[in-house]
């Protein structure tokens, strides 16, 4: 008899922040990127820091093809996104987080079984990560009010053809369930970029 998979209350989740840097800004998305969806990232990251979890950056290395942003910075962050040294990083260059990357090790050695992803462009790289997930048994769930999209159109799509969770349900996630000692790998702040 198999064992039943936990409720989504239950699943122990890594928060993944897709490719928030400044040069996926410009034309339809604005050089600030959205306050808001900022906002609310910036508080998932905080709860999941407060509580002791890790949060895991995902970084987009090489040129952005159709992008507007022709400053040098492209590669920092959004303006107004917080991150912590303790933040793992991880490199890609891909649309989808887990090819060729060990997004998939650092997740389990973090003692979890689902990604919770926030970031950009929901339309790319978000949804193709959150599809991704599937291919390394990880159960993917998008934060709701977390991506950021060219469109809003496509935030509300995929709010439709995905699992979220609010900010209120991540909460109540981190205060009941139980996680396992973080490996050597998660603690150390950083992961190397996959050959």
């Amino acid at each position: 008899m198999s064992e039943s998979m936990p409720a989504k209350k239950d699943r122990r989740i890594a928060l993944v922040v897709v490719d928030v840097q400044r040069k996926f800004t410009g034309g339809a998305v604005p050089e600030t990127g959205n306050r808001d969806i900022i906002e609310t990232i910036n508080r998932a990251a905080s709860m999941f820091r407060s509580d002791g979890r890790t949060v895991i950056f995902i970084l987009y290395d090489g040129p952005c093809h159709d992008c507007m942003y022709d400053k040098e910075d492209g590669d920092e962050y959004l303006h107004g996104i917080v991150s912590d040294p303790n933040d793992i990083i991880v490199r890609k260059k891909h649309m989808n987080s887990f090819r060729n990357t060990d997004l998939a090790d650092v997740v389990r050695e973090c003692g979890c079984d689902s990604v919770l992803l926030a970031g950009m462009l929901t339309q790319c790289c978000v949804l193709g990560t959150y599809y991704g997930a599937f291919d390394h048994d990880l159960s993917p769930y998008l934060l709701a009010g977390g991506t950021i999209s060219t469109d809003e159109r496509y935030n509300e799509a995929a709010s439709v053809l995905c699992e979220t969770f609010t900010l209120e349900e991540v909460g109540e996630n981190l205060r009941t369930t139980k996680m396992p000692k973080p490996a050597r790998a998660c603690r150390a702040g950083r992961a190397e970029p996959a050959g």
